[in-house]
């Protein structure tokens, strides 16, 4: 099998994301992991549906299931993850476990009392175990999270409660501060330009100091969900050539073998283009770069 091919059938793992958590209960749960980092830590989720997923794929500290959470004063962001390395149906707890599990709950998340076997007037089944809780320092809106099932984003709820199997996410997600895009590209051109004033003697000693690996960010910016049958039909049309320079595609896609040409709006959307196939064309990747970049003639 092909590297590419890899990558194209590869799926991330499936990981729980918890729809509505007390912030108080996390913040318990981190104030005593700060005092001990390796401690594993119980959420008690109200659904009474049983977490399939966890309940099929036993959980350990070797092979943890990622969890996403949002609080129930902000839905509609996934503010906290953890590791989830464990899993009980509390039904199925002896009196022997729950005393012991009652006796870490009081020395460990005084605030949850106990493990409670019911809650407003319906059974409690889930007992999950956590460690690794950490709180985001960019909170990611619920929409970036794609549901197992049916591939769809998830939508934010206006109540909490409840439970859904999603993608896993990158790790980098949520962890990293966040800039706009075009500030980014902005600041980049504008400390480009100062550099250039630089003589050779100032430039050598900057980069003498500078750190080798660039600090990273995450970038939030604007996209459109473009029409795949106009890039069809504009490639069909191309027939492997750039229609601005009419040259051969530079080199053939790893993927799929076909020529490589990238579909450019003459009216760019973000301009109000529409995305039709009248109002694009298939360019090399250096023709795609000077239409965006180069002089006019």
């Amino acid at each position: 099998m092909s590297h590419d091919s890899l990558t194209t059938n590869y799926m991330p793992p499936t990981a729980l994301y918890i729809n509505g958590v007390y912030e108080d209960t996390l913040q318990s749960i981190l104030g005593a992991q700060a005092a001990m980092p390796e401690l594993i830590s119980m959420l008690q989720p109200y659904s009474g549906a049983r977490i399939k997923l966890l309940a099929n794929a036993s959980p350990s500290t070797e092979v943890a299931t990622v969890l996403y959470m949002s609080t129930t004063t902000a839905l509609s962001h996934v503010a906290y993850r953890a590791s989830i390395v464990g899993w009980k149906d509390k039904r199925l707890l002896s009196t022997t476990e729950l005393e012991a599990l009652n006796q870490r709950i009081a020395s460990h998340q005084p605030s949850e009392k106990e493990v409670y076997l019911w809650a407003n007037g319906k059974p409690c089944v889930n007992l999950i175990f956590i460690s690794q809780l950490e709180r985001l320092a960019s909170p990611v809106p619920v929409t970036c999270f794609v549901k197992v099932g049916d591939n769809k984003a998830l939508k934010s709820r206006t109540r909490a409660g409840g439970f859904a199997y999603v993608h896993e996410q990158p790790a980098w997600l949520g962890r990293l501060s966040t800039v706009l895009e075009q500030d980014l590209e902005k600041n980049l051109r504008s400390e480009v330009k100062l550099s250039a004033l630089s003589s050779e003697k100032e430039l050598a000693l900057r980069l003498a100091s500078a750190p080798k690996k660039p600090a990273e960010i995450q970038i939030v910016s604007r996209a459109f969900r473009r029409n795949a049958d106009v890039i069809v039909a504009v490639l069909r049309r191309a027939s492997g050539n750039c229609e601005l320079c009419n040259t051969s595609a530079p080199f053939l896609r790893l993927s799929d073998g076909s020529p490589y040409l990238e579909v450019h709006h003459k009216v760019t959307l973000a301009a109000g283009g529409d995305d039709t196939v009248e109002n694009a064309y298939a360019l090399c990747p250096n023709c795609h770069r000077r239409v965006h970049f180069g002089q006019t003639q």
